[in-house]
């Protein structure tokens, strides 16, 4: 019996072991996607639609509100070129509130605040809303495999009937 109470007491130690390893790795492969997310924050800030289409995997997916999922790099990168066609971007800001790394592949559920400005003119606009976004690890590297986010603001009012 004393016998079966130390083996067990092994297990625990080794088990506790293995966990506080797993956990350490994993606050390093958090700390990967915090650099990721900064990258993808500084691109959208440049308004630069080459590098965000770089930080997806090559067959990454973004489902961006009111628009339909652009596949792929190429898809990306034009969908963020038209998107600056369309908008100046003057804030832009994501708060992750869950990361869950499993192995190779995570995910990331989080907050997002931007201003944008109408290049046909007006002002300064004011969204917020969440994302979620899928990775997974690519050599060293962790790269998007899928986002989506959409805005916690309701859709303005459409405009009134002509007579």
């Amino acid at each position: 019996m004393k016998r079966l109470g130390v083996m067990l007491g092994i297990v625990a130690l080794v088990s506790a072991g293995v966990s506080a390893q797993q956990k350490a790795a994993s606050g390093g492969e958090e700390a990967a996607i915090a650099k990721l997310r900064a990258a993808y924050n500084s691109a959208v800030m440049a308004q630069d639609a080459a590098a965000i289409a770089k930080l997806y995997a090559a067959d990454g997916t973004e489902m961006p509100p009111n628009a339909p999922a652009a596949k792929g790099r190429a898809a990306i990168e034009k969908f963020h070129k038209d998107f600056a066609q369309q908008f100046m971007i003057h804030g832009s800001s994501f708060t992750p509130t869950e990361t869950h790394v499993a192995g190779s592949i995570a995910y990331e559920v989080g907050t997002y605040k931007q201003q944008l400005m109408p290049m046909k003119g007006g002002g300064i606009n004011e969204d917020h809303g969440k994302y979620i976004v899928l990775l997974k690890k690519d050599g060293a590297a962790w790269v998007i495999t899928y986002a989506i986010y959409n805005s916690d603001l309701p859709l303005p009012a459409p405009p009134p009937v002509k007579k």
